[in-house]
């Protein structure tokens, strides 16, 4: 198989903002895939990308480095991140040696979710916000 029939990475723009998603498998034969559709994103200047997750029905240790690597290099384009869609049994994925998993809960107050504004409540299972 090929990496593109693991996983699609459709992208939907609305305003400033991209939805990227991710369908199928993240891991090392389709790392590859999630950062040229990350770095397209980027090059349309957007505000926000959400990364949109309900779809990933597979990542390992090397899908969590891909978003560990995504995570720096929309920071570094000074764009926030927002993942949506998580799956508690992603939660549950083993962490990386080098620190936590980018899909553990948010427990920082860097971590936000854009309705809840930086006094409300933290974020649900579902969404959990990264402010680049």
């Amino acid at each position: 198989m090929q990496a593109a029939e693991l996983l699609q990475t459709p992208t939907l723009w609305y305003g400033n903002t991209v939805l990227l998603g991710l369908t199928g498998e993240l891991d090392l034969a389709t790392a590859p895939l999630v950062h040229r559709a990350v770095t397209a994103a980027l090059a349309g200047h957007p505000r926000t990308l959400c990364l949109d997750l309900p779809g990933l029905t597979f990542c390992d240790g090397t899908g969590l480095r891909a978003l560990n690597r995504l995570t720096r290099q929309v920071h570094t384009a000074r764009v926030s991140l927002y993942l949506t869609g998580l799956s508690p049994r992603l939660y549950r994925t083993p962490r990386p040696p080098q620190g936590r998993s980018p899909l553990a809960p948010a427990r920082s107050p860097a971590l936000t979710p854009p309705a809840a504004g930086r006094h409300g409540r933290g974020p649900s299972a579902k969404t959990a916000g990264l402010h680049a």
